[in-house]
């Protein structure tokens, strides 16, 4: 694709949730980084003048490119906004799973059914769908809502929750960097509860939409040379996490 296709495009302002690797996340609290963000840098022209929005939460990331302040959003999984906030770029980058994880016990749970006499929590601002992936009716569990998953998991310490369900990367990620096995002992649901598509959404306020095409062009190229693989397997978040994928499963 040519460099002149992006005629619109010279400036684009970027933003991403700081707690959802290894799209996007912060490491520290003034930068936002992940493979999201590296894969845009690929995809656009080099003369393209990027710049990353400061880690905010992500709703309020949402709003901003809703009304035009951010142009791209890394990450969104959503597409139940309304249709004059964003446009989404086909194909999604990635997809992300959902799961459950609990307290490691004697007696391992076994499937979604296990769930129905306990206590669980899903995130503020995820997906509400009544069936799991699989068809499991979720509006029979006991849930309430955990503003990160980071208070997810203080919640499973302290016992006031029996599990929560997150994004496998964003939970096994958070609870390596808070805890290890001794002092909250970990497991994962083998069955996923959603599958959700990662897409890059532009604001309808930018004037990079009228660059859809190319984008989508130079997305489809790069997922064809299989650039998000090579990136995921770079990224130093990987080995750690897919360690701990198949230890949880135990």
């Amino acid at each position: 694709m040519s460099k002149q296709s992006f005629a619109m495009c010279s400036l684009i302002r970027i933003g991403g949730s700081p707690d959802a690797p290894p799209i996007s996340y912060a490491i520290r609290e003034d930068s936002l980084r992940g493979i999201g963000f590296d894969f845009v840098r690929q995809i656009l022209p080099k003369q393209t003048r990027i710049e990353i929005a400061k880690p905010m939460p992500w709703l309020r990331a949402i709003h901003w490119s809703r009304d035009g302040h951010i142009d791209l959003l890394v990450g969104l999984q959503s597409t139940h906004y309304p249709p004059e906030w964003f446009t989404y770029l086909e194909p999604p980058l990635t997809t992300s799973a959902h799961s459950v994880f609990y307290r490691r016990r004697e007696l391992p749970l076994r499937n979604l059914h296990a769930l129905l006499p306990l206590r669980g929590a899903t995130l503020r601002g995820a997906k509400s769908a009544t069936h799991s992936h699989s068809g499991f009716d979720l509006t029979q569990l006991t849930l309430t809502t955990a503003d990160s998953v980071e208070k997810a998991l203080k919640m499973l310490a302290l016992d006031r929750i029996d599990y929560f369900i997150a994004p496998q990367w964003q939970a096994i990620s958070s609870w390596l960097n808070l805890y290890n096995e001794q002092s909250l002992p970990l497991a994962m649901l083998p069955e996923p509860v959603h599958i959700n598509p990662v897409y890059l959404a532009l604001s309808n306020q930018s004037p990079c939409l009228a660059d859809k095409e190319a984008l989508e062009a130079a997305i489809i190229k790069a997922k064809r040379e299989g650039l998000m693989e090579a990136l995921l397997e770079q990224s130093f978040l990987y080995s750690n996490v897919v360690d701990q994928f198949h230890d949880l499963l135990r």
